[in-house]
């Protein structure tokens, strides 16, 4: 059993609950009665058989049966009956098991589903900002479909077909000659050599299927999510040719896979031809000898026929298996990142004692994404509680690195950054990250009613009137209730049924909603026209009056009110001080102050022309 297999049955182990293991109990038991019907339903025609030749003077007595043999006294209706009875308890057995399986089947890839989720939301910001949606989302598809494979071939071939011939080895072995069990111990041995082979074949290729399988979906995911942009610029062709390109790859892997899936199909048909015609050649001759009688015969011939099928079924188990592990195997890989949580909570502490305003000390910060290009190089200031600082400066400065250390995303080369007196990594990221309410330039919201994007994020648990609360001090309020649904109103796909103001409204309700020790408002009002920026700014300088404030941006008119000012310019602190302070010393900021009033003046100049 390869490694990545044997992580996967762990995984699924360590997730099934006790309703799980019970449900696969009861049908391990189904397992086993349908074997065993089965395996001795032929027992019962063999007599059923013997007992029409009665009046022909008795046949040749098999008494390695014992107590078995006087079956041949009972009439052969009642056998026959039997025989009947045997195959339906064996049939009704093997439907009642899809009960108990597929309940704890659909538990199993529930609760795997959530462990996935959950792992890969807390796997690091790095991990994330590197994938592809589309590549994700196959690996957890297919993933969780691998899981299905084995564990329906695990309970409905792999076991049945082992304790069928189990049960088959021990009658033959007291019912025939030794020739018939060398017959069968040959045969099974083909089949198991037929199938490991085919399974080696076809790992390579499908493991190729499911890597371009996964290219192909990512193509697809992305080319939806950027629909907007692929019409401006008139490209659905090239789009759908590079996708169709992508499944092209996955198509001659297919193709691969197919014909050697064909090409061991052969091989078990010749296996199954060999081994039937062995033993009906010797048990006809046998007959012909005397030594056995014809319900022998058809014994022999039912046995074999009732070998032959479970050992393909089991043959295509093993593929399908090899298919399975394959899909499995990318998911493994996934679930063996570590993820964020694990890394990151060292000691358990309480930076959030109340929801007052927090105190934030950043000490001679270092940061860089590649080694000998730092983004951040001793940065060092203090917000008192209630104080407003902000960070300005031009793009690539590290203004939005700044915000990544202060939630935890990346650790720091050197430095430290603490709250209310605590370093932040001596906390929980639970603790540090209900302190912090972010603002950001685009708010992500989720395909659904504004009451949830409002109330699911900002604080959980809450009540309507807390959302509207919220919502009020955004001042969103008097907009919802003008829409016909209300809070209820779905806000569509990325929240594009809503204007640029009222997502970033929403994004002010959850942070007032969430109460912070710190606001951090992060470009929060950069892609918004004049009109709607000023009304915003408002907004953000009347919720966050007497709270910590930290404010990055490179739009200095959202700054003015702070009561310090930093100048950032790559990774360090140029210029500190409150607006009227830097604009008297006429340097750095002063001279950012001047181009920027200098492009709104050209902008207000052009927006004129136009009209």
């Amino acid at each position: 059993m390869t490694t990545p297999l044997r992580q996967a049955l762990a995984l699924a182990w360590l997730e099934a609950d006790g309703f799980i293991k019970r449900r696969l109990f009861l049908t391990l038991l189904l397992v086993l009665g349908t074997a065993a019907f089965a395996a001795l339903a032929p027992i019962a025609l063999k007599y059923a058989v013997d007992g029409f030749r009665r009046g022909e003077g008795p046949g040749p007595e098999l008494s390695a049966l014992g107590a078995v043999a006087q079956l041949e006294t009972v009439a052969p209706a009642v056998l026959i009956l039997v025989y009947v009875g045997s195959l339906w308890l064996s049939r009704s057995l093997g439907e009642v098991r899809w009960f108990f399986f597929g309940t704890a089947d659909q538990r199993l890839h529930r609760r795997l589903s959530r462990r996935l989720l959950s792992h890969i939301i807390d796997l690091p910001l790095a991990f994330h900002l590197d994938r592809k949606t589309g590549a994700l989302n196959q690996t957890l598809v297919q993933g969780l479909a691998g899981y299905r494979i084995l564990t329906e071939h695990a309970v409905f071939t792999a076991l049945p077909v082992l304790l069928e011939i189990l049960i088959i080895g021990v009658v033959l072995a007291l019912v025939l000659e030794v020739e018939f069990l060398a017959i069968l111990a040959l045969s099974v041995a083909a089949y198991i050599g037929v199938f490991v082979l085919g399974a080696a074949r076809i790992v390579g290729p499908i493991r190729q299927v499911s890597t371009t399988q996964v290219d192909a979906y990512a193509n697809l995911t992305d080319s939806i999510l950027n629909t907007e942009t692929i019409k401006a610029f008139n490209a659905e062709r090239h789009v759908a040719d590079r996708y169709d390109e992508a499944l092209a790859h996955s198509e001659r892997w297919w193709s691969v896979f197919y014909w050697r899936k064909s090409e061991n199909g052969v091989l078990v048909a010749a296996v199954f031809a060999l081994s039937i015609g062995a033993a009906m050649t010797l048990a006809g001759t046998r007959v012909q000898q005397g030594a056995l009688s014809i319900g022998d015969f058809v014994l022999i011939n039912a046995y074999m026929l009732q070998i032959v099928a479970p050992l393909e079924a089991l043959g295509a188990a093993f593929r399908d298996i090899a298919h399975g592990a394959a899909f499995v195997e990318k998911m493994v890989a996934l679930m063996a990142q570590k993820p964020e949580r694990r890394e990151l909570a060292v000691v358990a502490g309480d930076a959030r004692r109340d929801d007052k305003p927090g105190r934030l000390e950043v000490r001679d910060l270092r940061f860089s994404y590649v080694p000998g290009r730092p983004v951040l190089d001793g940065v060092d200031f203090t917000i008192e509680p209630g104080q407003t600082v902000a960070v300005v400066g031009k793009s690539g400065a590290g203004k939005s690195s700044l915000i990544r250390l202060l939630m935890r995303f990346y650790e720091p080369d050197s430095g430290d950054i603490r709250l209310n007196g605590l370093s932040i990594r001596e906390l929980t990221l639970d603790d540090l990250r209900l302190s912090i309410a972010i603002v950001p330039q685009d708010t992500v919201l989720f395909n659904d009613t504004i009451a949830y994007n409002i109330g699911g994020f900002g604080r959980f648990g809450v009540s309507a009137s807390d959302i509207e609360e919220a919502a009020r001090c955004a001042d969103l309020h008097d907009r919802i209730m003008e829409m016909p649904e209300g809070y209820e109103t779905v806000v569509g796909e990325r929240g594009l049924k809503l204007s640029g103001g009222e997502k970033q409204r929403v994004s002010i309700a959850r942070a007032v909603l969430k109460r912070p020790n710190l606001f951090i408002f992060d470009e929060a009002t950069s892609s918004l026209d004049a009109k709607t920026q000023r009304a915003v700014l408002d907004n953000l300088i009347e919720i966050s009056a007497g709270m910590t404030t930290l404010i990055i941006s490179h739009r200095l008119s959202m700054v003015a009110h702070a009561d310090e000012i930093l100048v950032l310019d790559r990774g360090r602190v140029v210029e500190r001080g409150n607006h009227d302070a830097l604009m008297n010393k006429n340097g750095a900021y002063a001279a950012m102050q001047r181009a920027q009033g200098s492009l709104d003046a050209k902008e207000r100049s052009a927006r004129r022309e136009t009209a």
